[in-house]
């Protein structure tokens, strides 16, 4: 129950805040406001090709908003000193933390959700009717990407102390995911290789791996294959030979369940040694 009370008292703060209403309104202005632009510039767009869109402004919106909400839920407590008050209930710092993670992901689950009625009723004017399987599968997969930069920001303010540590590692691992992680797959290649990658002549198998585990590409590929669980991956019509099963659209879903898991249990083992002083 300790765990429950945390996480309510954390939405709580959040919504008391207005964390939970900036987050939702700009989910909403991304999804609904996307789609609404989309639709009245581009008028040889069709309801697929809009909820097919979301995709794009999702990589970029879902988690800056998720590292936001989530990189001061350990950080921003121990360096106000509240943790030790926090921990003097009866609450173990399992506890403290895993509450904080269910209370962060709830604020960026509610956000979506709403961002998505919204976006429903966009379409619904706009188009008259839309692809709904496919709609709801793009809003799922969405969700849960949210959810994971909730647990990579939740792991990672439970590895600092201060404030500012925390939102260097937010901003950090944000330009990571967006810009950096591009030039892994294109060093990699020129060290083994010797060269600059051609995708003309075709790509090993590791090279697009190294770009999979990226949980931006992974997301995108993971809303692709739901969608569409028989075709192929874009890995996988680019790959030179047969494509390896890590290429698949399941190892993606992999992928995704990692990235969340791993930063959170890294965090916790790491808080519950951490001195607090």
């Amino acid at each position: 129950m300790s765990v429950a009370v945390v996480a309510r008292k954390d939405f709580e703060d959040a919504a008391r805040s207005k964390m939970l209403w900036a987050i939702t309104a700009l989910f909403v202005l991304a999804t609904a406001g996307g789609m609404y632009a989309i639709g009245s510039f581009n008028d040889d767009f069709t309801a697929n090709q809009t909820v097919a869109f979301l995709s794009t402004p999702a990589t970029l919106i879902v988690p800056l908003a998720a590292l936001v909400v989530a990189y001061l839920a350990i950080a921003g407590e121990r360096e106000s000193g509240s943790i030790k008050l926090l921990l003097g209930l009866p609450h173990s710092r399992r506890d403290v933390l895993f509450g904080k993670l269910i209370g962060r992901t709830v604020v960026v689950s509610v956000a979506t959700v709403v961002a998505f009625i919204a976006g429903a009723i966009v379409l619904a004017v706009q188009y008259g009717s839309f692809p709904l399987t496919e709609f709801l599968v793009q809003g799922v997969v969405t969700l849960l990407f949210g959810l994971v930069f909730v647990g990579i920001a939740v792991g990672f303010s439970s590895m600092t102390a201060t404030r500012s540590r925390a939102m260097a590692g937010a901003i950090g691992l944000y330009f990571l995911f967006q810009l950096v992680w591009s030039v892994i797959p294109l060093g990699a290649y020129y060290l083994l290789e010797g060269g600059i990658p051609n995708p003309v002549e075709g790509l090993p198998a590791w090279y697009f791996l190294l770009q999979l585990l990226n949980p931006v590409n992974a997301y995108a590929v993971v809303a692709d294959f739901l969608t569409n669980p028989d075709g192929q991956t874009i890995y996988q019509t680019m790959v030179t030979g047969d494509a390896p099963f890590y290429l698949e659209g399941w190892f993606a879903v992999v992928i995704l369940a990692v990235w969340f898991v791993v930063p959170v249990a890294i965090g916790y083992l790491s808080f519950e040694r951490a001195d607090l002083g």
